[in-house]
This record gives structure tokens, C-alpha cells and sequence, in this order.
């Protein structure tokens, strides 16, 4: 059962390394600031792909972030104990209302890294029943992991290294004798090196198992 997503405040930053890491990681001196819009726009574009590849839950007119944001999610006619909420990590229940009236916090419990939320009645899980629920939360990093922070990093150094080669060019054969003949060969179909169509390399895909989110129904 998938809820209706709504962002409450957004997270205040969407780049994942800071401008002295991306500088370093670019091979640039820490006080050369000359390319940091260039920069920072590949931090995006690298933070948006890792997002993609987790499957991150995405919102209607929002761009998806494992940063800490506040969210509001919309469910009705869910059945069962588990209510599994479309972002995790350190999450934390602002509010939550059952058709019309509000839980206090002995009423549920919620497992802040899978997300998954859970109602109680004296003490035990008990199903949510068919009602409207509204539940506001915040969910996502506050300070970003080691190992989410390395995979950001293999990742930007990989983009940055790739920036100005054909990813398609399998081999390049160049003649000079009278003046120049080329000669390039491209890969056909999925490119060795690339986990299919992704836009991750493996190296860095590898490192995100604990943020992938499985799709729901």
C-alpha cells in the first residue's frame, strides 16, 4: 500500500559532499574556486543518481533526497499491522491522525531505519483498519553517512574523470603520416563497465545496498 507523498519542508541541500571534497576530489587546490559551479552542478547530478538508483521515494513536484526533510503521507483502506512509509532513515513521527483524531505517541511505534510504522492499543500491535490516515514525519540524514559519503565521492571523481569521453567509444586508432586518418570503434548495446542501463557504476552500486528501497505494489 503506497501512500500519497507530500514534502513539508524540504531538505535544505541537496548535494551530498561539500565544496572542499568536491574541489579535492576534482584534483583542484582548496582555494581554487574557479570551477565550483561546474562542481557543485555534478554533485547534483550525482546525488540525483544515487537517489534514482535506491528507487527513492519521490513526491509530486519535489526532487528525491536521502537529506532529512519533513513529509506528509496520505493512506486509506490499509490493512494488516505494518504501514510502510515511503522515505526511511532516522525517521521520527511529528503527528499522526486517524480519521480525524490524533495519536499520541504511546499509540504507535515506528522503526526510524526501515520505516516501518506500527499502532498500538495497551501495549500491542493491533491492524490500522480501512480509515483515512495522515501521517507527518521527517525521515533522511541529518549528517550524511561514511559510507554513503564514499560512494558519493567514487562516484563524482568517476564523473569528473568521464566528463569529456564517450562513454560508447570502445577504441580509438589514429594515423598521422599524411595527416591524420581516425579511426573509432563504438560498443553496441549495454557498454562493459555499466551495471545495464544505470547510470551508476557498479563500484559505487555496489555501496548503496543499505539504501536501496524496494518498490512497493
Amino acid at each position: 500500500m503506497r501512500g500519497i507523498l507530500r514534502i513539508v519542508t524540504p531538505a535544505a541541500d541537496l548535494a551530498l559532499l561539500t565544496p572542499d571534497e568536491r574541489r579535492a576530489a576534482a584534483g583542484l587546490r582548496s582555494v581554487d574556486t574557479s570551477q565550483d559551479p561546474l562542481l557543485e552542478a555534478m554533485d547534483r547530478r550525482v546525488a540525483a543518481s544515487i537517489c534514482a538508483e535506491c528507487n527513492v521515494a519521490v513526491a509530486a513536484g519535489a526532487v528525491p533526497t536521502l537529506l532529512q526533510e519533513t513529509l506528509e503521507e496520505t493512506f486509506r483502506g490499509v490493512r494488516g499491522e505494518d504501514l510502510l512509509l515511503a522515505r526511511r532513515h532516522e525517521v521520527e513521527i511529528v503527528s499522526l491522525n486517524i480519521g480525524g483524531s490524533m495519536l499520541t505517541g504511546t499509540d504507535h511505534y515506528v522503526d526510524p531505519e526501515v520505516g516501518i510504522l506500527r499502532r498500538l492499543y495497551d501495549d500491542q500491535i493491533v491492524t490500522w483498519g480501512a480509515g483515512k490516515i495522515v501521517v507527518t514525519y521527517k525521515a533522511g540524514f541529518q549528517e550524511i553517512p561514511a559510507d554513503l559519503k564514499m560512494a558519493a565521492l567514487d562516484f563524482f571523481r568517476f564523473a569528473w574523470l568521464e566528463r569529456e569521453r564517450d562513454p560508447s567509444l570502445k577504441s580509438e586508432e589514429i594515423d598521422v603520416p599524411d595527416v591524420m586518418r581516425t579511426k573509432r570503434d563504438y560498443w553496441v548495446g549495454a557498454i562493459p563497465g555499466c551495471s545495464g542501463e544505470a547510470a551508476v557504476p557498479p563500484v559505487v552500486a555496489g555501496q548503496l545496498i543499505r539504501y536501496r528501497n524496494l518498490l512497493g505494489p
